[in-house]
């Protein structure tokens, strides 16, 4: 009888201090987010904005307003944050907010119905001019990755297609913007606040609002994480989380970082044979850096600051490309910080541009192998 006694007492005791280990570790992870709440109103008239999207920029996070306008984001993680907000009818709003401290966050968002263009040609739906330039939109927005063939643009009729004297081909959307990933599972709403393709180079903005799509079966959905891993490597999300790992090299890149003028032994940079090598540039115009050497860390645990006062010169050495060097005949990227750095998280997010420049191979980065923010690689 004691024996049996003693045998409950025991596993009372082991299942409440798992129910309390439980409970603790819930209330960690609780205590270390941001939970956001708040309404989203008319501008003008003060009326709340029934089920608007509330949601993390370029991110699978977000939720959907109630009735009345309300809206609660739970788990967000402290630091920065580009928040987005649309609805129907409205011009969407982007915010960046900066939580410092864990706990409940209250903000409002006011949206200023939509403003219609000026000053523009559109194209009727059905007009020619205007299936031709569709196509050219369609491409610049997919891109020629190999995935590319499995995306589709759902709704191309909210698409505001416009032509300047100049022969500027423009575009904006009327409502998001639905392109259907196949390859990696997404659908993608865009809020396209700019479009415009000239002379073969293209720029676009706006809100990117990530939903994961539904696999029909377990093979659909393994071929969609290899997919999604495909898309990882090399790509710019790759890049910044090997450089705060200090692993550019173990992960194939190879970063130079252009020499200030003022420290430069030469001036000018000579040639062999006429070809333009990067031997010949190496310890003159340029040097190799480290990840070590360019990411400092944050004022919080969660981000990392990437910085670099000059120029820097990307090769992912897994990939062959064109670059300007005749001897490193690699996927080529240069990236620019106007303001000498970006913030980022250790996971290659980047959650406060500050205005960075990015050309070359990694600029061509399309949605057809575009992955969320909050996309994580398996550890």
């Amino acid at each position: 009888m004691n024996f049996c006694n003693k045998n409950f007492f025991v596993k009372s005791l082991l299942i409440a201090f798992v129910q309390l280990f439980a409970l603790t570790h819930t209330f960690a992870q609780q205590a270390g987010t941001v939970t956001l709440t708040g309404k989203v109103t008319d501008e003008k008239t003060g009326k709340p904005l029934p089920f608007a999207n509330v949601f993390v920029n370029n991110s699978t996070i977000g939720t959907n307003a109630d009735e009345n306008g309300n809206y609660k984001l739970a788990n967000l993680a402290i630091g920065n944050l580009e928040m987005a907000v649309s609805f129907l009818g409205y011009e969407t709003v982007k915010q960046t907010l900066r939580f410092e401290q864990p706990g409940v966050k209250t903000v409002l968002f006011k949206l200023k119905e939509g403003m219609e263009l000026q000053g523009v040609t559109v194209y009727a739906r059905k007009n020619k001019r205007r299936e031709k330039n569709l196509k050219i939109i369609t491409r610049e927005l997919l891109g020629n990755s190999k995935f590319s063939k499995q995306c589709k643009i759902m709704n191309p009729q909210v698409l505001r297609i416009s032509e300047d004297d100049d022969g500027h081909l423009g575009a904006q959307t009327t409502k998001p913007l639905i392109i259907e990933n196949y390859a990696l599972g997404y659908r993608i709403h865009q809020d396209l606040d700019d479009f415009d393709y000239f002379s073969g180079k293209v720029y676009y903005g706006g809100s990117t609002r990530f939903e994961l799509l539904v696999p029909k079966d377990n093979v659909q959905k393994k071929q969609w994480r290899e997919n999604q891993k495909v898309a990882y490597q090399g790509s710019l999300k790759h890049l910044i989380a090997s450089m705060v790992s200090d692993s550019l090299q173990e992960q194939g890149f190879k970063v130079y970082q252009v020499i200030p003028d003022s420290m430069r032994m030469f001036k000018s940079v000579r040639s062999t044979n006429g070809l333009n090598m990067l031997s010949n540039h190496v310890h003159n115009r340029i040097e190799a850096v480290r990840g070590m050497r360019l990411v400092r860390p944050g004022e919080l645990e969660t981000e990392r600051l990437v910085v670099s006062m000059t120029q820097l010169e990307v090769f992912n050495m897994n990939k062959r490309g064109r670059s300007p060097y005749s001897d490193m005949g690699y996927a080529y990227t240069q990236i620019t910080l106007p303001q000498g750095y970006m913030v980022v998280t250790p996971q290659g997010w980047v959650v406060m541009p500050m205005g960075f420049e990015i050309a070359g191979d990694l600029g061509n980065d399309r949605f057809s192998s575009l992955l969320p923010a909050d996309w994580k690689r398996d550890e």
